[in-house]
């Protein structure tokens, strides 16, 4: 970590970028934090007595006694002044000074000889670790005022392909010169491997743009590029989805060729025969790629197509690597492509969906926030159209860290408290097999990854069985802190065993967190997975992309109030899970769900997701509330609705004519056998104690569990037609202990206001979720106005004195009483 020399201050809030409702939350939480310091540790601090209290200040001094009058000047220098003196009986603590703390690479913490010790902010000072550099304006030169032999220096040489038109109002900034690191653009996506994102330029806060065609919001569909040759996608190289139930490795799967592209559009073909340089066809092919010099006079060197490609719900990237203005296929006749890419996308290469730009194009670079970081042969230059046309009393930063600013490993009762972590290209704050460790009075912001990481991930999909998660550790805790302006999630939060249904118990409460999944999808503000965590109390809002995904049993997601979400995706849920019947026992309960958009959902129970508790919930203003698409189990009880077009929608298996095997059928058929077929463990099996823990748990809730089964013949062999001996009609499709058959469910007690009914599918010849859950959808009350149930939009309560609820069959005022004691909408985000 490199310290700054004397000390500043320097908030880097989110300025217009994060509209909060409840106000500027963020801005308060340093100074809450100075109440959150125990009484007689502040007594300490002010004394500087204790032996296990330490100070670090940016004016400390090498071999300092770590003192408050003589402060360490680094993280690391009081780590280790207090590693292997501090137990559970006597706790140390670190003081850290006002100021912002230049970092360059993780402080880490780890095991028995690093625990019990919490890191804080000093009495209300306010405390940034940041790995966002700043540019000095005095360093930037225009690019028109680069003449003679400076103009010549090699480190400019792309200057040539920057428009005519903006030339004179482009800054550049010599980042090598400087040893800023310029980092690089790689492979990132939705079902990809997480890598650091590139660097980000930051103008007042505000994040600017890499240099792409079309500007805006605007974006390039399948009649802008055509597709000359697709390949295959690296989604059918998984498991789930190859003959021999292998996935592709890895590595060989990013050697899969990318799509191949023709022009279609009058206004693409005016300009893109620059992003890449010309297609050599004695040397390349579309399946052979190899490295080339470039002439980046006067072609792009490192342009990425960028967006959604084969789907409207998960993002993706490739590669532009060459232009041919009349391409040869592999055995040189003349094919008509334009674009040759690399990296396969992960699912198809254009549908009716496709939305993406061409990005890091300097030649586009024509509009102002936009910018281009040349990194050819070691250029390492910057260029950037700034806003107004100058750079004169802006603060410009470049986000160049690609670490976690702290890391927690093997440790117990750590606390980090009152500090904000500004600036990563990677995570703000990881945690492995911690225990009992606090995040508490947090600001996390402009990192391009998740805010906070509690457990890793296996390599492996979501999609498929083998995607597991581990070393999320027990209690630990991310409480009162804003987390925001995102590349990726908030929160992933792992911890506990599915196998054996042994706890995690890590709980995110009373937070803020909002504009992230900036760059990436699939990457919500609170990530569930293993068993037993919970998160309550947050507020969620603003963002592209879902809010929670549950992959486990016996969470709990409570209290939370959910804005403005899944704004640029489609077929989404606030809250996703799916693709497992033994997602068991998932409560979903008071909770304020508003302003979803387009064809979405609040609760997506997605392909025979099963056991999901939803109750006490408020939603209003969506399409639809509730999606149950061919799981059992789930029941819905006691929720309000307002401005809804449906209460929900369902989806069976049933569908087209009840055809085997189902959608997703070796997925799904893994997952189940792997917590509840007995066996030795390995494989998709589990312990037969294991099983009957499993069963002896959710007795009580799932009575009919030992008799849910995956129909298969009598030799075993999973059923993949209808028999009239064996896997009949009646035992696949009928028997509501078949997992395939959508019992159980329930939907009941809803409050309907200015909503519409239940939309049952008509795709099933007759056969909807109520054919097989009797009484579904029952005890539901209907109105158009609230007042129609002296009902309150805003605080989300009823006058129970007045409500027609109190007379309602199913109701009445036990119920009102109930509602109004466990649903509100105070004391939701950070607490003061």
């Amino acid at each position: 970590m490199r310290r700054i020399t004397g000390r500043r201050q320097r908030a880097h809030r989110s300025g217009s970028r994060g509209r909060r409702a409840q106000g500027a939350l963020a801005a308060a939480l340093v100074l809450a934090a100075t109440a959150a310091i125990p009484s007689a540790l502040a007594g300490e601090a002010a004394a500087g007595g204790h032996d296990l209290t330490v100070y670090v200040s940016a004016d400390g001094r090498q071999g300092a006694a770590g003192t408050l009058e003589d402060p360490f000047p680094t993280v690391e220098e009081a780590r280790d002044a207090l590693a292997g003196r501090t137990s559970a009986h006597h706790p140390g603590t670190v003081y850290i000074r006002e100021g912002v703390y230049d970092t360059s690479s993780t402080i880490a913490l780890e095991g028995a000889g690093n625990s019990y010790v919490t890191y804080a902010a000093y009495q209300g000072e306010e405390v940034e670790f940041t790995g966002a550099r700043t540019l000095d304006p005095a360093h930037f030169q225009r690019l028109a005022d680069l003449t003679g032999s400076a103009a010549d220096d090699p480190r400019w040489s792309s200057r040539s392909r920057v428009q005519d038109s903006v030339y004179d109002q482009v800054y550049v900034y010599d980042l090598g010169a400087e040893g800023i690191p310029t980092g690089s653009l790689n492979k990132n996506g939705f079902n990809w491997q997480a890598q650091p994102f590139a660097p980000e330029l930051m103008t007042d806060d505000q994040a600017q743009t890499l240099a792409q065609y079309p500007n805006g919001d605007a974006t390039m569909d399948k009649t802008s590029l055509g597709v000359a040759e697709p390949f295959r996608g690296a989604r059918d190289y998984f498991s789930d989805k190859t003959a021999d139930g292998t996935t592709l490795p890895y590595e060989e799967m990013l050697q899969l060729p990318g799509p191949v592209y023709t022009v279609t559009s009058p206004e693409v073909a005016e300009r893109y025969t620059t992003w890449a340089p010309p297609t050599d066809p004695s040397a390349e092919s579309a399946t052979n790629q190899p490295e080339r010099d470039i002439d980046n006079t006067t072609y792009e060197t490192d342009g990425w197509l960028a967006g959604y490609f084969g789907n409207n719900y998960g993002n993706d990237r490739v590669r532009i690597y060459s232009i041919g203005q009349e391409g040869l296929d592999d055995e040189g006749q003349a094919a008509g492509w334009n674009v040759r890419t690399k990296y396969p996308t992960m699912y198809a290469a254009t549908d009716k969906w496709t939305s993406f730009v061409a990005q890091n194009v300097l030649g586009e670079l024509d509009t102002e926030g936009e910018y281009y970081i040349d990194r050819w042969e070691g250029n390492d230059v910057l260029y950037y159209l700034p806003p107004g046309g100058t750079i004169e009393g802006k603060d410009i930063t470049l986000t160049s860290f690609d670490k976690p600013f702290f890391s927690l490993e093997n440790v117990t009762g750590v606390t980090l408290r009152g500090l904000r972590f500004n600036g990563s290209t990677s995570s703000g704050v990881q945690l492995l097999d911690a225990e009992s460790c606090t995040l508490d009075h947090l600001e996390i912001q402009n990192v391009s990854l998740d805010a906070v990481t509690i457990g890793e991930a296996s390599d492996a999909i979501t999609a498929v069985a083998e995607y597991t998660t581990s070393r999320g550790g027990h209690g630990n805790r991310v409480v009162d802190s804003s987390l925001h302006d995102l590349g990726g999630g908030g929160v992933f939060l792992a911890g506990g065993d599915r196998d054996s249904l042994s706890r995690g118990d890590n709980v995110v409460e009373h937070n803020e967190i909002y504009n992230f999944s900036k760059l990436a999808t699939y990457t919500p503000a609170g990530y569930l997975y293993g068993v037993g965590n919970t998160f309550r109390y947050n507020y969620v809002h603003d963002a592209p992309h879902m809010a929670v995904q549950i992959m486990g049993n016996d969470m709990v997601i409570s209290h939370n109030r959910f804005e403005r979400l899944v704004t640029n995706a489609s077929d989404q849920g606030i809250i996703y899970s799916g693709r497992d019947f033994t997602y068991l026992n998932n409560e979903i309960s008071y909770n304020y769900f508003g302003d979803v958009p387009g064809n979405n959902q609040a609760i997506y129970m997605d392909d025979g997701m099963s056991g999901m508790v939803v109750h006490h919930n408020y939603f209003a203003d969506m399409e639809h509330g509730l999606f149950y698409n061919s799981g059992h189990s789930n029941v819905a009880s006691d929720n309000v609705f307002r401005n809804v077009e449906t209460v929900g929608h369902d989806k069976l298996y049933h569908e087209g004519g009840r055809r085997l095997p189902v959608s997703n059928a070796k997925v799904v058929i893994e997952r189940f056998n792997d917590m509840l077929k007995a066996g030795d463990g390995t494989g998709f099996t589990n312990t037969a104690a294991n099983v009957e823990r499993w069963y002896r748990h959710y007795a009580r809730q799932y009575p009919n569990i030992r008799d849910w089964y995956v129909p298969a013949d009598s030799s075993g062999e999973v059923c993949t037609e209808v028999g009239t001996a064996e896997c009949t009609d009646s035992y696949v499709w009928e028997n509501p202990d078949s997992v395939y058959v959508p019992s159980h469910n329930v939907l009941t007690r809803s409050v309907l206001i200015a909503t519409g009914g239940f939309a049952y599918n008509d795709d099933a010849d007759g056969d909807t979720v109520a054919t097989f859950s009797p009484g579904f959808d029952s005890l539901s009350v209907s109105g158009q106005d609230p007042a129609d149930f002296a009902f309150d939009p805003e605080t989300g309560r009823f006058d129970a004195r007045a409500s027609s609820l109190a007379g309602a069959d199913g109701f009445g005022r036990g119920w009102l009483q109930e509602w109004n004691r466990t649903f509100t909408l105070e004391g939701i985000g950070p607490r003061d």
